[in-house]
C-alpha cells in the first residue's frame, strides 16, 4: 500500500511539473494572441491567474483518468476565455476521443476561428459537420480547403472516407458533385464521384466518372483498385481478367499485383497467387507481411523448404508476432520427422497469445514420437493459467486419449472435472459428444441443453443436437428446428448443411434432401457427408450416381466405418 501511494505521488508531481511548463507556454501565448483575435469576444482570462490554474489542473487530471468528456468541457471553457489556439486544438481533439461530437464542433469552431489558415482545424471542422449531416454548413468550408493546389488532391481522397459516415448516400453524392465541378481535369475530383456514385447505387455515373479517370491518367493504381473492387463483387473471375489485362500494360504496378494476388488466393488458386507474391516479395512493397503469406502459400502448396524460406525472411524483416512464425517453423521440422529441431522452435516461446498453441502442439509432437501417457504428463505441468487457457489444454488432453482409444478413461476425467468448467459451453459440448459414444444419450441431449443456454449462438451445439435426433430418426420437427438455427449462424457450414440433409430424408422430403447434400458435398467431400448422399440418392432410384459417390469416396477413406456400414446395407 506504501509503495502505490509513492507512485500515485509521483506521478502527481510529474502532472503538475508538466502542468507548472505548459502554464507558462500558455501565458506567454495568450499575452502575444491578444491583438489577433476578434474584439467582440473579449478574454475573461488574460494570464495564468488561480482560476486558470485551477481548472487547467481539473482537465489533465481527467485527461489522465480517461474522463475525456469532463477534460473536453473544461478545456473548450479555457480556450473561449483565453482565445489560446493550443487550447483550442486540445478541447477538439479530447472531446473527439470522448465521442462527444456536440463539444468536439463547439472546439473546432472556436480552434478555426482563432486560427483561420490552420488546415487541420479547417477540416476537422468540416468533418464534424459532415458527420453530424450539416452538409451546407460543411461546403464553404471544403470548397476554400480545395482550393489549394497543394492540398486538393489528397483532399479529394480524404472526403470519401469522411462521406462514407454519410447514412443518406444521394445527399452526399449531390455534395460530391457540386464540390468537384470546378475541377475537370483532376483525377481526384473524378473519383470522389465516382466513389460516391457507387454507393449511391448509380453504376452509370460511377462507370462515366472512372472512364474520365482512365482519359487523365489510366495508369493511376487507387482507381484501378476500387474498380477492381467493384468488379470482384459480382464476378472474381471477371476482376482476374481485369487486373491480368492491366498488369500487361504496368507490371511494376505494386498494388493492384497485390491486390490480384489476394484475389487469387481467395479463390485458392494458390500456385497461381504464389507466383504473384513472388514477384512482389523483391519489390518495393516487400515486408515482413508479404513474405510470411508467401510462406503460407507454400505451405498450402507442400512447398516446405520455399514456406521456411519465407518464414525466416519474415523474422529477419521484424514480423510483428514472431510466436506464429515459430509453431510454422515446428511443423515444417515436423513434416520432414525433425523431432528435435521442431521442440526447439517451441520452446522459444514462453508467453503471449501463442503459447497455449504451442503447449498443445508439442503435446501432439510428444504423442507422435514419445508416446500418449508422455505427452499428457507434458500438459499436466503447467499452472497459473486463465480458465480459458486450462480448458485448451484439458481439451487436447482428452484428444490424445481419446485417440488412443481411452474411451473409458477421456469420459472419467470429464466427470471428474465437470464442476470445474461448469460455465463453459465448450466443455460440455465435448463431454456430450463422448457421452453419446458411450450410449448415453440422456446425458449428452442434457449437456447440448446446457451449452446452448450459456452460448445461445453456439451453432455446433444446436447442429449435435439435430443431427442426434435425425440420426435416431426421432422428435424430428425439433431436430429440424435445431438444425435451422444453426444454420442461420453458419450458413456455409457444410457439417451443418449435411444434418439439414439428413433430417429432410427423415421426414420424407428427399428432393430438398438432394439439394442440400449435394451443396455439402460440393464444399468438403467427406465421408460422412458421401454415405448420407449415397443413401438418399440410392432411395431416390439413382443408384449409379450413389455407386460413383461411395466409390469416390471409398477410395480417399477406405477405412470409414461410417461409410462402410453404409454401403453395406445396399451393397
Amino acid at each position: 500500500m506504501k509503495n502505490t501511494c509513492a507512485i500515485a505521488n509521483l506521478n502527481l508531481l510529474k502532472l503538475l511539473l508538466v502542468t507548472f511548463v505548459l502554464l507558462f507556454c500558455f501565458k506567454v501565448s495568450i499575452a502575444n494572441q491578444q491583438n489577433n483575435f476578434n474584439p467582440n469576444l473579449p478574454p475573461k482570462i488574460t494570464q495564468a491567474n488561480a482560476e486558470f490554474v485551477y481548472k487547467f489542473l481539473l482537465a489533465e487530471i481527467a485527461t489522465q483518468r480517461g474522463d475525456f468528456n469532463s477534460a473536453g468541457h473544461l478545456y473548450l471553457d479555457l480556450a473561449k476565455q483565453t482565445h489560446n489556439i493550443s487550447l483550442a486544438e486540445r478541447a477538439t481533439r479530447v472531446a473527439g476521443n470522448s465521442r462527444n461530437g456536440r463539444v468536439a464542433l463547439d472546439s473546432a469552431k472556436v480552434w478555426s476561428t482563432l486560427d483561420p489558415d490552420s488546415v487541420q482545424a479547417q477540416q476537422i471542422l468540416a468533418e464534424l459537420y459532415i458527420t453530424s449531416g450539416n452538409l451546407s454548413k460543411a461546403k464553404p468550408i471544403v470548397k476554400k480547403l480545395l482550393e489549394q493546389d497543394a492540398y486538393r488532391g489528397e483532399g479529394f481522397l480524404y472526403l470519401n472516407s469522411i462521406l462514407a459516415k454519410v447514412e443518406n448516400k444521394k445527399n452526399a453524392l449531390r455534395f460530391v458533385l457540386n464540390i468537384a465541378e470546378p475541377y475537370p481535369n483532376s483525377k481526384e475530383a473524378h473519383f470522389a464521384v465516382a466513389h460516391a456514385a457507387y454507393f449511391a447505387n448509380n453504376k452509370k455515373l460511377t462507370n462515366s466518372e472512372l472512364a474520365k479517370i482512365k482519359k487523365i491518367d489510366p495508369k493511376w493504381q487507387t482507381a484501378v483498385l476500387f474498380e477492381g473492387y467493384i468488379i470482384s463483387s459480382e464476378s472474381p473471375d471477371k476482376a482476374a481478367n481485369f487486373y491480368t489485362t492491366y498488369l500487361r500494360k504496368y507490371p511494376e504496378a505494386g498494388e493492384v499485383r497485390l491486390e490480384y494476388a489476394k484475389l487469387l488466393t481467395n479463390q485458392k488458386k494458390y500456385s497461381l497467387a504464389k507466383d504473384e507474391f513472388l514477384k512482389i516479395v523483391n519489390s518495393s512493397l516487400a515486408s515482413a507481411e508479404i513474405s510470411f503469406t508467401v510462406s503460407l502459400l507454400a505451405i498450402e502448396l507442400a512447398d516446405f523448404d520455399l514456406a521456411e524460406k519465407f518464414l525466416l525472411q519474415s523474422l529477419e524483416r521484424g514480423y510483428p508476432q514472431p510466436e506464429q512464425i515459430y509453431i510454422y517453423l515446428a511443423r515444417i521440422e515436423d513434416t520432414r520427422g525433425n523431432y528435435t529441431e521442431a521442440l526447439t522452435w517451441l520452446n522459444k516461446i514462453k508467453s503471449g497469445p501463442f503459447f497455449i498453441e504451442s503447449k498443445i502442439l508439442m503435446a501432439e509432437l510428444i504423442a507422435k514420437y514419445e508416446g500418449n501417457d508422455q505427452a499428457i504428463e507434458s500438459l499436466d505441468q503447467y499452472t497459473n493459467l486463465t480458465t480459458e487457457a486450462r480448458l485448451q489444454l484439458f481439451r487436447a488432453k482428452i484428444s490424445i486419449l481419446y485417440s488412443d482409444n481411452k474411451e473409458t478413461e477421456a469420459y472419467d476425467l470429464m466427470k471428474k472435472e465437470e464442476e470445474n468448467f461448469k460455465g463453459s459451453a465448450e466443455f460440455k459440448y465435448d463431454y456430450a459428444m463422448l457421452a453419446e459414444r458411450m450410449g448415453n444419450t440422456v446425458l449428452m441431449e442434457q449437456l447440448l441443453r446446457e451449452a446452448i443456454k450459456i452460448k445461445p449462438d453456439y451453432a455446433v451445439a444446436y447442429n449435435a443436437l439435430g443431427y442426434s435426433f435425425a440420426d435416431r430418426n426421432i422428435k424430428l420437427e425439433e431436430a429440424k428446428i435445431n438444425i435451422e438455427i444453426a444454420l442461420s449462424l453458419e450458413p456455409r457450414n457444410h457439417y451443418i448443411m449435411d444434418s439439414m440433409g439428413w433430417v429432410q430424408y427423415r421426414l420424407g422430403n428427399i428432393d430438398a434432401a438432394l439439394d442440400f447434400l449435394k451443396k455439402a458435398y460440393s464444399i468438403k467431400k467427406d465421408p460422412e457427408i458421401s454415405a448420407h448422399l449415397g443413401e438418399v440418392l440410392w432411395h431416390a432410384k439413382k443408384i449409379g450416381e450413389a455407386n460413383r459417390i461411395w466409390n469416390e469416396s471409398l477410395k480417399q477413406y477406405p477405412d470409414n466405418k461410417i461409410l462402410l456400414n453404409t454401403i453395406k446395407k445396399y451393397r
